[in-house]
């Protein structure tokens, strides 16, 4: 799946972060769950289980798989959907719906077998068919509806059930990342979504899935408040390990100061993410708070399309691109705004992934003197304002801002880049914006428009999807710069169809060395993930070496629960 909480272990796209501070009734309808399903109304119980109550920075956006893009949506379907395969506390593929699988035909053709018996959670048998369905149907429609989950289907031709507990996939061409890309997909119940998908499929963009969600996963979403509280009860009918909690009560908050403040006033159990400036405060009030290397990045986007609008047709120049990289002071920003829980960002693929992050390509050390002296060699010469002139016009131009980031740091992060870049003669104006807003800014008129963006991303384990939003094929989709480059996409497929680890492992250098000498992004810097719970709850495992927050099923690991 693409993200969990926090955003990892995999995930793929990006962290929204609009939230409303939950209110009396919201909080009163989280513990009337916790009541109910502890039967005693104790929380906290191992064995009785009990509420986690989690607060996030993040939202719902939509229940709908072809629509979500926000992570606490992802989470969120993820605990209610069920997968073929799913990522240990040690990042490797096990089985999840799926219990084995094999390969043949040279890797073209893959065969997993599945639960028996399983059922969905209003008594309907959930079967391979349901898988098979599934795929199918993004097969069919990925050039339309079901489009942000076309790189999960590439070079996939069919995939059938030949009975209720084998599902046969079947590819054009041997596929690398066969596991890491089903991984990726939730499977559905046809019964409930078939008839969405007749005609055109646009009803499957549309079908709001509201709550009572049928549910195939280890909980059931039985209420939802639009930015206020996601309600979900354990799923009797899951086929996997039961969560030792009850329900889990994730509620959405608007100001990061108040959903401290839940937390210590024990209206709350837990937070996804912690501000940086509030990691000092709750470990000094007795709260457990980890930190560990996040597989985030946070980046500056420079319009990416040669065809883009004449009256900023300077941002493709190389000299120009390479310059503002010179400009910024990536050091700064960890030191000022991630108050050091990071690092200096380089290669679109994060070195917490391991093997995969290059390590030839390192941040771009902060030197304005050589970006100074870039731009005058591009001759966009300093005006009497101080601000340099490019085609007859001032360098001055618009970054879109999503709430997605002013709502945390990025705020503090672009004023950084602001002065950096007013330095050397470059004027930035910020254009903030709501998270949907600002996508469809940056991808109006084909990416003609817009000059400049920051925004965020959290790839998952796999290189996969984060090369993959570069591509042509992911404009109006996935791609937020406009980059578009055959001979990149052709290292794409090149890639994916590698089925050597060091063959794969060279293109995908390749392709982070392509994205990083374009500059088609300016990757800022890394920050740590940071998650914080109260001390009443014991035991709360580090995953991966990353904490409780970022393991897709967290819940399933609640397993010590003290008495408050």
């Amino acid at each position: 799946m693409r993200l969990r909480v926090n955003g990892q272990p995999a995930g793929a796209a990006r962290r929204h972060m609009r939230m409303r501070l939950p209110g009396i009734a919201v909080i009163a309808a989280v513990v009337a769950l916790a009541a109910a399903g502890c039967g005693n109304g104790e929380m906290g119980s191992a064995r009785l289980g009990g509420v986690f109550r989690l607060g996030s920075d993040s939202s719902i956006d939509s229940l709908n798989p072809f629509v979500a893009f926000q992570s606490d949506a992802d989470t969120t379907l993820g605990y209610i959907y069920p997968e073929l395969v799913q990522y240990d506390s040690q990042m490797q593929i096990v089985p999840d719906f799926a219990t084995s699988w094999s390969e043949s035909d040279g890797g073209k053709v893959w065969t997993f077998h599945t639960v028996p018996h399983a059922k969905w959670s209003d008594g309907k048998p959930l079967t391979a068919q349901d898988a098979a369905w599934t795929f199918q149907t993004i097969l069919k429609f990925q050039n339309g509806p079901t489009s942000n989950s076309a790189g999960y289907v590439t070079d996939m031709t069919s995939a059938a059930a030949p009975n209720p507990d084998t599902l046969v996939l079947t590819y054009s061409q041997p596929v690398a990342n066969v596991l890491s890309q089903v991984e990726e997909v939730y499977i559905l119940p046809q019964h409930i979504w078939a008839k969405y998908a007749a005609g055109n499929g646009k009803g499957l963009t549309t079908f709001q899935n509201n709550a009572p969600v049928v549910s195939g996963g280890p909980f059931i979403l039985t209420g939802y408040t639009q930015g206020e509280v996601a309600l979900l009860k354990r799923n009797p009918l899951f086929f996997g390990p039961k969560p030792h909690i009850q329900g889990l009560g994730l509620e959405f908050f608007d100001d990061a100061d108040a959903m401290i403040e839940a937390l210590k006033t024990n209206q709350l159990d837990g937070i996804e993410t912690v501000p940086f400036t509030a990691v000092t405060n709750l470990e000094a009030s007795g709260f457990i708070v980890r930190s560990t290397p996040g597989d985030a990045f946070d980046d500056f986007i420079i319009n990416d399309n040669p065809k883009q609008d004449a009256s900023h047709s300077e941002l493709m120049n190389p000299l120009l691109r390479q310059a503002f990289s010179y400009a910024i002071n990536r050091e700064q920003i960890v030191k000022t705004v991630l108050l050091g829980h990071g690092e200096p960002g380089g290669s679109i693929v994060p070195p917490v992934t391991g093997k995969w992050s290059d390590p030839a390509i390192k941040p771009t050390p902060y030197d304005p003197a050589k970006a100074n002296e870039l731009l005058n060699e591009a001759g966009y010469k300093m005006g009497p304002n101080g601000i340099r002139i490019a085609n007859g016009h001032p360098m001055s131009y618009t970054v879109i801002l999503p709430t997605d980031i002013t709502d945390q740091y990025g705020e503090r992060s672009f004023e950084i880049v602001q002065q950096d870049l007013k330095q050397v003669g470059v004027q930035l104006t910020p254009d903030v914006l709501d998270d949907s807003a600002a996508y469809s800014d940056v991808t109006a008129s084909s990416y003609k428009s817009f000059e400049m963006a920051m925004w965020d991303w959290y790839p998952e384990t796999d290189p996969d999807f984060i090369l993959s939003v570069p591509t042509c094929s992911q404009w109006d989709t996935w791609n937020d710069t406009g980059y578009c480059n055959k001979a990149y996409d052709a290292l794409f497929n090149e890639q994916g169809a590698a089925m050597q680890p060091a063959e794969r492992l060279k293109i995908v250098y390749q392709m982070q060395e392509m994205i990083s000498q374009a500059n088609t992004y300016l990757v800022l810097d890394y920050p740590d993930s940071i998650e914080a719970h109260s001390s009443r709850f014991t035991d709360l495992p580090e995953v991966g070496g990353a904490s409780w927050t970022e393991s897709s099923n967290i819940p399933f690991e609640v397993v010590h629960l003290a008495h408050p």
